[in-house]
Order: structure tokens, then sequence, then C-alpha cells
């Protein structure tokens, strides 16, 4: 997959939400980090065709998804941070439609391993949204689609489901993957190649290789930001910092 971004910017009202984005990347699983209101959904909503930029340009396999909705459509599988269903069905109607065209090892692990199969008899508006997004899961992944655009669609799991679900995605999921979220660890364990965002802008883009080669770092930040380190982005608690191995063995001394 191959994702190009060319002075990308979209603008509600007076509200920049990206401002002249510039990226190239290929790669099977893109991660978008930031946080929250850094530009992520408005970012995978352009990606995936469901918006149109106000200016510049995005390609996805060198064609613009919003322009060419029918091949976005059947190339794309978009996941919410929010589930919705439009249908009152019961959780083992929405595993039938997908047997008939689905991917049956995906629809195994779901239903078998995560154990979707004990929500079979329950209507989806019944569900909690843990259970709710574990469904849009089984139905995103496992509809046969190449490209799957995960946005922030962890967020109301449990972390044992997390770390199952995650896992998948990383060692058996034949589809690519661009994956929004503002958790390091969710990024770490899906990410080949990560878009940081911030206040619309990209702050900064690589893989983990060049995040060592560039002195980059995780860390846990406590009120105010220490002297010495330079914020890339920050992820709530966590921060990624630009800094020498000695200053942070320094800050480290001090606890």
């Amino acid at each position: 997959m191959r994702v190009e971004a060319r002075g990308l910017s979209r603008w509600f009202g007076g509200v920049g939400a990206l401002l002249d984005v510039d990226f190239s990347v290929e790669g099977r699983r893109i991660v978008v980090m930031g946080h929250n209101g850094s530009g992520k959904s408005t970012l995978l909503s352009i990606l995936y065709g469901g918006l149109f930029p106000s200016s510049g340009r995005l390609l996805v396999d060198g064609y613009e998804p919003y322009r060419e909705r029918e091949r976005s459509i059947r190339d794309m599988t978009i996941v919410f941070e929010r589930p919705y269903f439009d249908v009152n069905a019961r959780v083992r109607d929405v595993y039938g439609v997908l047997r008939e065209n689905g991917d049956g090892d995906c629809l195994e692990f779901f239903w078998d391993v995560v154990g979707v199969k004990g929500l079979g008899s329950k209507f989806l508006p019944d569900l909690s949204s843990g259970q709710k997004q574990l469904v849009q899961l089984m139905q995103g992944l496992c509809r046969v689609s190449k490209i799957k655009v995960l946005d922030e669609a962890f967020s109301h799991l449990d972390p044992v489901n997390v770390d199952a679900v995650g896992s998948y995605i990383a060692r058996e999921l034949k589809a690519d993957v661009v994956l929004s979220t503002h958790v390091p660890e969710e990024a770490e364990w899906l990410g080949e190649y990560f878009i940081v965002l911030r206040d619309g802008r990209v702050a900064w883009r690589g893989t983990l290789e060049d995040l060592a080669r560039e002195n980059i770092y995780e860390v846990y930040v406590r009120g105010h930001v220490p002297e010495g380190l330079e914020v890339v982005a920050s992820l709530g608690y966590v921060a990624l910092v630009r800094a020498s191995e000695d200053v942070l063995f320094e800050l480290n001394s001090r606890g």
C-alpha cells in the first residue's frame, strides 16, 4: 500500500483540522499518532474517501479515494471509534452474513478464540460499548478488502481483547492496515511506519529505526516537560521527545 499526501488541508469553518500535510509512505501497516484533536480522524476520513480535502490531494495506490468512491468502497473497510449499527439484528445474524462471503479464518478467530460466539443471541443495540466495538471489528476485519482503516478502533475494548485483536492484526491479518491511535503501545506493536500529527501538521514521520536514529524517546511526563527535552508530540501522560542519552540519564538519576 502506498499513501501520499500533497499539500493536504481540511478546514471546518475557520478551524484548520489539517494544515498543508505532506508525506509519502509505503508499507503494510501505517500508524497515525497524535493527541485528541490533532487531525487523525480527519486524515483517515479523507483517506477512505468519506471527506474531500479543502485543498491538496491524498492518493492511495495512485488514486484519490474521495473522487473514486466505488473503488474505495470496494478496496477499503473502515472501523470507527464509536460503533454504529443501522439494523436491529442479533450478533449471530451478523456472523451468518459474514460467513457467506467473509474471511473464514478471521471469523473463526473472532467467533471462537475471542469469544464473540457467546454474544450470538444478543441484539446489537443491547451490547455494551466494548461488545459493540468487538462485533464491529469482526465486521471490518473479516470483510474481504485490501485495506483496513481503523480509527481509534480499540478505545472501548478491555486490555485482554486489545491484546488478542492486536496480535491477530500484527501476525495473521492478510490486508494492509492504517490505524489511528493516541496509545503508544498500540502503535509500537502494530506499526511499520508512523505519522505523528500535532495541531493538524506532521510533527514527525518514519520507522522505529528512524526513532532510534534521531534520538526520539517515549517518556512519561508529570506536569511540565523538563528542560533539555524537545517535545515531538504529547499523548496525554506520555510524550515523544528528542534528547541526548546524557540528558535522559541525568533526568532519570534525579527521579
